[in-house]
């Protein structure tokens, strides 16, 4: 049986604009990242995340307090919401982007799904 890696999850404003993508952490406004496509903005976001994890003290309250506990809604079609898992030893090679759809029926899914691949695509919105 594989060892359960105990992960950590924080949320992620995700935002496509004129000059490609800014990734700012909910629970985390300072640390932000932007870049030109949305997978070279996502690596920079993990370099900042593991960055600040491991400048904090090492104790459970500390890495708490900027955890998941809420994501804001949105009207703005530009700005999605995904969370980042991270493994204990905040290694930014071990992260990865999750993306959540509410549950709903299956054209309902397809469309959301379609509509966050548009917003992860590689052209800035002009």
């Amino acid at each position: 049986m594989a060892k359960a890696t105990r992960r950590y999850f924080f949320a992620a404003r995700n935002e496509k604009n004129a000059h490609g993508y800014t990734i700012q952490f909910v629970n985390i406004p300072q640390l932000t990242a932007q870049g030109v496509t949305y997978q070279e903005t996502v690596y920079y976001a993990y370099r900042v995340l593991a960055s600040f994890l491991q400048s904090l003290p090492k104790n459970a309250a500390a890495l708490k307090a900027y955890t998941l506990n809420t994501i804001p809604d949105t009207d703005d079609p530009n700005v999605f919401y995904s969370l980042v898992s991270v493994t204990e030893d905040f290694d930014p090679h071990q992260m990865m982007m999750h993306f959540t759809l509410p549950q709903a029926p299956p054209d309902e899914i397809k469309r959301m799904a379609g509509q966050l691949a548009h917003l992860t695509g590689t052209e800035p919105t002009p």
